[in-house]
């Protein structure tokens, strides 16, 4: 346990009671994974990637966008995951609705724009007309068409719909139509995010990366810290940097970022260097006499003044009721499986994506969207322009935030994506023998583990032929002492498979 949170558990702490999110800590014990080496195939090769695409990315809620960029009937906003893109659309009748992007003429892209307002979306190369809730508007001369002498049958030739749901006022998108709801796919963690009142928070800014590695290289720098220390040395100077607590929940995983304090690896925890100053006073308290005139201690411990200091100001700011006293300062770090993060402080947060490129596994796509808590509806500047950024370095991402996210963490992302491509390099080498993983990394694994879990299927049965356990793995080695079947990936496997995999076990 860090020092930081013994600090946290001991100290008298009169207001402490039940809030809608459970307090991370003491923090639990996390199961053991394992410790076998993470291949370094899984990041390159196009056989993984197809494998990916069939099993996690078709089969899994993926967010889109905020629910209040379809403000009106007929507004529309195009996505895009790997190599399929989508119209999301508000339809005159008020629904919001997703369809596959695509013309059932030809074939044709439909609608090229990131966004606009819309009561048709018409095809570009031959004029065949939609309405906004996707069924068919018109076909131009269709007395041209020997199999439309009868009529155009409309209903078959509407646009392809995708499920569609929202949550935190977000939209989500599952191309599986026999998908569970979304509110069963985020689970007990999705509950615990509702004491941030989500639906409640304001998009200032959206922007997006090219990088040069593949998206699982992308998840993985962010589902540790166990890097802070060696590639982020700024951010040791106002929180904690590895030894932090992480749980795992079925498919998705979180952690805390202490904030407002000073790492344990620092010698130095009691000073407020300049650095210090501005990213725990000014940034935080609004001005830095905020702390000159009520708190008087070392740097490590401004994170409990800032709790107290909440605490006595939540019938003023009334969203601080709902919030444990951990979140009322430090950093929970979320992650749904496959690509969502979301990390919030009481009055701003950010959602980090992550998109596969359509052809390429050398290359992703890294969303990041900024919000702040605008539970009292203020007027906001207008939003700069969404923008896809290629290439890395402080000045991209100084021109891509400017106004929105202070300069210290423009150059982490910096410092993030300028490991993608070396990644991606370095797991390409003949002398790569896979990843070695510690225990603050577990979230990296669980990560992997829940891909293999989607992509393959591996019985494990007994020598008296009795199935012991089944799951999803790899599958990629025969294990010692045990003799495994490998049957190829699917969603649900019933009880009348059973006899049949006996079968191939007695074969085997």
């Amino acid at each position: 346990m860090a020092k930081i949170e013994k600090d946290f558990i001991e100290r008298d702490n009169p207001t402490r009671r039940e809030f809608k999110a459970e307090p991370f800590i003491p923090r639990k014990p996390i199961p053991d994974l394992g410790h076998e080496k993470l291949d370094g195939e899984r990041f390159y090769t196009r056989e993984f990637m197809q494998k990916e695409w069939d099993s996690v990315w078709t089969k899994t809620w993926q967010i889109v966008h905020r629910e209040a960029e379809l403000e009106f009937d007929g507004s529309f906003l195009t996505h895009s995951i790997g190599k399929e893109s989508f119209i999301i659309v508000r339809g005159n009748d008020s629904k919001i609705r997703a369809f596959y992007n695509v013309c059932q003429h030809r074939g044709n892209q439909l609608c090229t724009l990131e966004s606009g307002e819309l009561d048709t979306f018409s095809c570009p190369f031959h004029g065949w007309k939609w309405n906004n809730d996707g069924t068919l508007n018109s076909v131009f001369a269709p007395e041209l068409y020997k199999q439309f002498k009868d009529g155009v049958p409309s209903d078959e030739l509407g646009l392809q719909e995708v499920k569609i749901d929202t949550w935190g006022g977000w939209l989500w998108l599952n191309m599986d139509p026999n998908c569970i709801s979304l509110k069963e796919y985020l689970a007990d963690y999705g509950e615990h995010l509702e004491s941030y009142n989500l639906d409640k928070w304001t998009l200032i800014d959206y922007q997006t990366f090219e990088w040069n590695g593949n998206w699982k290289h992308a998840v993985d720098a962010f589902n540790e810290s166990y890097h802070f220390t060696a590639l982020h040395p700024d951010m040791v100077q106002f929180g904690e940097g590895h030894d932090v607590p992480i749980e795992i929940s079925g498919n998705h995983s979180r952690m805390i970022n202490f904030n407002e304090t000073v790492s344990e690896v620092v010698e130095d925890r009691d000073t407020f260097t300049p650095l210090r100053a501005e990213m725990m006073g000014d940034r935080v308290a609004g001005k830095m006499q905020d702390i000159d005139d009520g708190f008087k201690g070392a740097a490590k411990d401004l994170h409990l003044y800032y709790i107290n200091k909440r605490r006595s100001e939540e019938d003023e700011i009334t969203y601080y009721k709902d919030m444990n006293d951990e979140q009322l300062v430090h950093q929970y770090h979320y992650f749904f499986f496959p690509s969502a993060v979301f990390t919030n402080k009481p009055e701003a947060g950010n959602v980090f994506r992550y998109r596969p490129h359509p052809t390429d596994p050398d290359k992703c796509y890294y969303d990041f969207f900024i919000l702040i808590n605008n539970a009292d509806n203020n007027e906001l500047p207008p939003r700069r322009p969404h923008k896809i950024y290629k290439g890395n370095g402080p000045e991209l991402y100084d021109e891509a935030f400017e106004g929105t996210f202070p300069p210290v963490f423009n150059n982490v992302l910096a410092q993030d994506g300028s490991n993608m491509e070396t990644m991606q390099w370095g797991s390409k080498s003949d002398s790569f023998k896979g990843g070695i993983l510690c225990e603050q990394e577990i979230r990296v694994r669980h990560f992997h583990q829940t891909i293999d879990k989607s992509c393959f299927a591996v019985v494990n049965m007994g020598d008296d032929g009795n199935i012991t356990h089944l799951f999803r793995h790899s599958g990629y080695s025969r294990h010692k002492g045990e003799k495994w079947v490998q049957i190829k990936a699917v969603s649900r496997i019933f009880c009348p498979l059973l006899p049949c995999l006996r079968r191939l076990h007695q074969l085997n």
